[in-house]
């Protein structure tokens, strides 16, 4: 059964995928990013505190919202860098997949700690809130600038 799980979230993670590239079409990917973070942390909430089986439904759920992460970050993260470093700053990015690895053991050591599964998917909620933040300042930054363009072009 637990299999089944799996598959189901594997579902999630590319219908998220294509749901989030459709969205990006239409809106900027700093806000998308930031709405899913927001999702996100609403429904690893939900998973760590409810104690009944759409819990488990809404772990399986999270993974719609993670589809659009890796690649966007990345690319994001290519474009504040100035193109001598990029080689490099892809690099660090891609490495830091390996800080990734140290979420589930931070997650097992959270459930070995309290004695519950069921509450160590807040170690994933801090992710998602730390994702939030920052494409919420990136949102941040892209209005400023645009609300520059805009005046710049008034002007002239």
């Amino acid at each position: 059964m637990a299999a089944d799980f799996m598959v189901y979230s594997f579902i999630c993670f590319f219908v998220g995928k294509f749901i989030a590239n459709f969205l990006m079409t239409r809106f900027s990917a700093n806000k998308v990013l930031m709405v899913y973070s927001v999702i996100g942390c609403l429904v690893l909430l939900y998973t760590s505190f409810v104690p009944d089986m759409t819990a488990l439904w809404a772990a399986v759920s999270v993974s719609l919202l993670f589809g659009p992460c890796w690649a966007t970050i990345y690319a994001k993260t290519l474009e504040a860098v100035e193109k001598k470093y990029t080689e490099t700053a892809g690099a660090i990015v891609v490495m830091s997949i390996v800080g990734g690895a140290f979420v589930p053991a931070i997650q097992g050591f959270v459930s070995d700690v309290t004695g519950s599964m069921q509450f160590s998917f807040i170690v994933n909620l801090f992710c998602f809130l730390a994702i939030g933040l920052y494409f919420r300042g990136e949102a941040k930054i892209e209005a400023a600038e645009e609300k520059e363009s805009a005046a710049a072009e008034s002007q002239a």
